[in-house]
């Protein structure tokens, strides 16, 4: 999961929108009148995660994705007053299998933040896994949230954290200064991490 940072000036078309709105509702979020302002929130999300998915960590264009409630705006676990909340918006991927599609209105013990990935590591099989050494809730957390996003539920994001994880290692072993700089350009940096 992306070790999300959101900026502390919001996008400010957000902002506006929010003010002028005084009684604005969960449902216009998915109104027309809201639709141009989500286009620049998920282009300044997109950069606040560095073009990654907040969830699975696949690069993803500013235009692409969607907009994701990290905790959700409707369902049994909804948090309605953090609709518009700049700090609880994610841009995430569209992948009925996986992130904020698979999510829907669940509560995810793991949010993404600093430190997330604390409590995961990536196998050398491309699957994420929780590291040895957690107490039972930890363990439970980490299994939850990795299920709830379906981070090992798509082969071909498993398989290609595999293939990135293999190319880190490669690096490392060759050129370690490198490893650095690679680090930082590549997808899946985050839970690749964990590794190196």
């Amino acid at each position: 999961m992306v070790e999300l940072q959101h900026r502390l000036i919001p996008t400010p078309a957000l902002t506006n929108f929010v003010s002028i709105n005084q009684n604005i509702a969960v449902s216009d979020f998915d109104s027309p009148t809201f639709g141009s302002i989500k286009s620049v929130v998920k282009a300044d999300l997109n950069q606040d995660q560095d073009g990654l998915c907040a969830y699975c960590e696949c690069q993803l264009a500013a235009n692409a994705g969607q907009l994701d409630h990290i905790k959700p705006k409707a369902g049994k676990h909804a948090y309605p007053q953090l609709c518009f909340e700049y700090s609880n918006l994610a841009h995430s991927c569209i992948n009925s299998r996986t992130c904020g599609q698979k999510k829907k209105g669940g509560l995810l013990p793991i949010e993404p933040g600093i430190g997330c990935n604390a409590k995961w590591l990536l196998s050398t099989n491309g699957t994420i896994e929780p590291v040895l050494g957690l107490t039972r809730r930890q363990k439970h957390d980490a299994n939850q949230t990795r299920d709830m996003l379906g981070l090992n539920n798509d082969s071909n994001l498993v398989d290609e954290r595999k293939r990135w994880l293999g190319n880190a290692l490669a690096i490392l072993q060759s050129n370690p200064p490198a490893s650095s700089s690679f680090l930082q350009q590549a997808p899946y940096r985050h839970i690749l991490a964990t590794v190196l």
